[in-house]
């Protein structure tokens, strides 16, 4: 990358207040300003267009530095909104912020030294601070899920498929590869952010840092089905992946076993509030590699049992205690390694 960093923040809101007026601050007080903050509006019914435009338009108390606009519309989803925030900014590069999370002032300094630093990559990516339900900021989102080294560049394919250590407010991305993917899948269910960033890390390189330059916000709000929402997800996703002839075949056997393990969490989110078809279902959908075999089978007891004692299990959680290797989180280590090679056919 050559010349000044020139890039848009692409906001996407959908009963986003109060939380997107603090993200549009923090897009405000970056230290390497972003030529546009675009703010999508996707039919709020808080009236999060007109308190962003009030607040930052012309003339209003907090405008700032950089021209902030709302682009307002029915998308239907996080992943078509983005899309219509990127094709609406006017800059080649293009800085995710979703409406409850913020950035810290250095975070599009960061990205532009990184990027300069690593002329090949097409994105970057950092770690970030997040705030738990409770209420605690903790300090690092990655050290749960992946090894990073700092001034990091590769593509981590089968790091992504392992898991999903990218915050989607930490990702900038240059328009033409997001022109070149089509950007996010709307089709999919709450794994488009994923798929997109294996879609980039099959064919660039990313560069990234292990500062945490956001701070990322969990939300409260029927948890349980955004869980199971999200897992439902990744069986689309990774059972695609599986099928794909263009991966390589090591990396299919990975995407087969994350597709059967998200059927599996399916089938003990489903135990636990007692939709025991459904859990058998899963659970018979999970068993692919036999080293699964006996947490498999103990949940599937578990659902065969007489309601009574199927209470008891539940509460006792011994069924979910059984599997406890089967849900534990993965860790990967990402290694400053660029891979030269491009896959084969479309990715």
């Amino acid at each position: 990358m050559s010349g000044a960093f020139d890039v848009a923040a692409v906001i996407p809101a959908r009963n986003g207040l109060p939380d997107v007026l603090e993200a549009v601050e923090s897009a405000l007080a970056q230290s390497n300003l972003p030529r546009e903050i675009v703010v999508v509006d996707d039919a709020s019914t808080d009236g999060t267009g007109d308190a962003v435009e009030r607040a930052f338009g012309p003339g209003g108390p907090r405008c700032g530095r950089a021209p902030v606009r709302v682009l307002s519309g029915h998308f239907g989803s996080a992943a078509a909104a983005r899309n219509a925030g990127w094709r609406a900014a006017q800059a080649p590069w293009i800085a995710l912020l979703d409406a409850d999370d913020v950035w810290f002032d250095s975070k599009l300094a960061a990205a532009a030294s990184a990027l300069a630093a690593a002329p090949r990559a097409r994105w970057f990516f950092s770690d970030g601070a997040f705030r738990t339900l409770e209420g605690e900021t903790r300090r690092s989102w990655l050290e749960s899920y992946a090894d990073l080294p700092e001034a990091y560049v590769g593509q981590p394919v089968r790091e992504l498929i392992e898991v999903n250590f990218v915050l989607t407010s930490s990702v900038v991305v240059h328009r033409e590869a997001l022109e070149t993917l089509g950007g996010f899948d709307a089709s999919l269910s709450h794994a488009e952010d994923i798929d997109l960033w294996i879609r980039l890390a099959r064919r660039w390189p990313a560069a990234a840092s292990r500062r945490a330059l956001v701070r990322y916000q969990h939300r409260a709000g029927g948890l349980t089905r955004q869980i199971e929402a999200r897992l439902a997800g990744d069986v689309e996703l990774f059972t695609r992946l599986a099928s794909d002839r263009t991966l390589e075949r090591p990396l299919r056997r990975l995407a087969r076993r994350r597709a059967a393990l998200s059927q599996f969490k399916l089938g003990v989110a489903a135990l636990r509030e007692g939709r025991r078809g459904e859990a058998r279902r899963r659970f018979a959908a999970g068993w692919v590699f036999p080293e699964r075999a006996l947490p498999v089978c103990s949940a599937l007891a578990a659902s065969l049992l007489p309601a009574l004692w199927l209470a008891r299990v539940r509460r006792e959680d011994w069924a979910m205690r059984s599997a406890s290797s089967m849900k534990s989180v993965r860790r990967v280590v990402l290694e400053d390694a660029p891979r030269q090679a491009t896959p084969r056919g479309r990715s």
